[in-house]
């Protein structure tokens, strides 16, 4: 199905506009790193499985340079805090830059066709409000969330951009999110949310304006199974919580599914594949993207609660000693339970919602 404000949307806003752009840069450097990466590329963060690639890091340094020369007022924040480099600076940033030209001009000869449609000048007149764009916003970008999976060949991994308000304060991780966009390029998928509205679109809407985009209404798949996603860190220390808290879990759930990318597996949760995500210690450029997506398709969300606490450093990955950030209570349906402050959760329902509060 073709929504066509979806589609203006996707290319008009500012915001969704600039992270179509970024995306589309970063699914055709995927593709063209994925057949050249050797062992010489790769390097590890924890000297085992945390992994990183050359092309994460070249992936945020062209994104970066793009979204600071669309948006100058913002704030772009990458996992890997690399500096930005120019397309031009680029041995294939004429092929990159041509896609992105075709693009735009497709776009403008759509809009030149349906000229009663939304202003092609700005957001849709009944969409965003644009005085989140007006303020300037900070962007949360992981270049490639789901790098194991990338290095190995399994196809879940993707682009991932977040925006934030640059008024949204710390303590509060689940305010001031204004847009979100993930794409996952070798699952023909692109997941974006603007103003709660969210749409999934194949691959090709990042530079297909006519491309069929389908919005995301909340409904679930039509099965009375429920499915949990979850992930596990690589800290032992960790994983021995995540094991106790698996087990608590899957007293409630059917079945459990472990894609290896948290943007993508809270994009199912929007899209009603799974019914639910939960995991302790996501960075805030894990979720950035795919929670505000979530949210925007109806769906109960609660980010990592000491995800930007600290601020002695550039990077967004900064977890700050368990005692800043002390646990919460969970819910009236559970007032004796805390919530961890590492907890992210994402629900279809309000009451898988409280039960992984409570037990996750």
């Amino acid at each position: 199905m073709c929504n066509d404000e979806a589609v203006s949307t996707l290319f008009r806003d500012p915001l969704l506009n600039a992270a179509r752009e970024a995306a589309a840069i970063a699914a055709h450097r995927m593709s063209a790193w994925a057949d050249e990466l050797s062992p010489v590329s790769v390097s590890s963060k924890d000297g085992k499985n945390d992994l990183v690639t050359e092309a994460d890091a070249e992936i945020e340094a062209l994104v970066r340079h793009r979204m600071m020369s669309l948006r100058p007022e913002d704030v772009v924040v990458g996992e890997e805090g690399t500096d930005a480099l120019s397309l031009a600076d680029h041995a294939a940033g004429d092929e990159v830059h041509s896609i992105l030209l075709r693009a735009e001009q497709a776009a403008q000869r759509a809009a030149a066709a349906n000229p009663a449609g939304p202003d092609p000048a700005g957001p849709d007149p009944a969409g965003p409000d644009p005085d989140d764009v007006r303020e300037g916003v900070e962007w949360h970008i992981d270049p490639i969330d789901g790098t194991v999976n990338f290095v190995r060949g399994i196809e879940h991994y993707c682009f991932s951009a977040g925006a934030r308000l640059h008024s949204a304060g710390p303590d509060a991780p689940d305010d001031g999110w204004v847009a979100g966009l993930v794409a996952a390029p070798m699952l023909d998928r692109v997941w974006f949310a603007r103003a709660g509205a969210a749409w999934v679109a194949p691959l090709s809407a990042l530079t297909d304006p006519h491309a069929p985009v389908r919005p995301l209404t909340g409904s679930s798949a039509p099965t009375t199974g429920r499915v949990v996603a979850t992930g596990f860190g690589y800290a032992e220390d960790r994983r021995v919580q995540q094991r106790a808290a698996l087990g608590r879990v899957m007293g409630q759930f059917d079945d459990i599914r472990r894609c290896g990318s948290a943007a993508i597996d809270l994009c199912m949760v929007a899209e009603g594949r799974v019914n639910a995500y939960y995991e302790r210690g996501l960075g805030v450029y894990d979720f950035a993207g795919g929670a505000y997506v979530a949210d925007c398709a109806g769906r109960f969300v609660r980010r990592r609660a000491d995800a930007f606490l600290r601020e002695d450093t550039g990077a967004s990955i900064a977890v700050p000693p368990a005692s800043a950030a002390p646990a919460s209570p969970v819910s009236p349906a559970a007032p004796n339970a805390q919530v961890s402050p590492e907890l992210t959760v994402v629900a279809d329902t309000r009451e898988r919602f409280e039960f992984l509060l409570a037990n996750g």
